[in-house]
């Protein structure tokens, strides 16, 4: 098994999905030999497969990078920093989202 940090989250995910081996790799697209040798560490991983997998298993490329630092819970200090990779309309939106939640919130307490 790959010892890749990317890799081993792509392979927890693919679990916690209830997903063989072999329909992650139907679904993505690509050859059940091409997934395995992927996740044994024989093969690098495509950036085209990679975005495939993460199509697959419904994952940002956030997600990843969260499951590779460790970090199992989203605080606000994780979505503030994220959201400054948005431009000002996704901002936008990203804001209207959480005061909608927000209101939600308060008004079923």
């Amino acid at each position: 098994m790959s010892q890749e940090p990317i890799v081993m989250a792509l392979i927890e995910r693919r679990k916690q999905a209830h997903l063989s081996q072999e329909k992650l790799a139907s679904s993505a697209g690509m050859s059940l030999k091409t997934y395995q040798r992927i996740e044994r560490g024989e093969a690098d991983i495509k950036m085209s497969q990679y975005r495939s997998i993460m199509r697959t298993l419904k994952l940002t490329d956030l997600d990843v990078v969260l499951d590779v630092v460790g970090v199992s819970q989203t605080t606000a200090e994780d979505v503030t920093a994220a959201s400054r990779l948005l431009n000002s309309e996704e901002r936008m939106l990203l804001i209207k989202l959480i005061l909608s939640v927000k209101k939600h919130h308060s008004l079923h307490r």
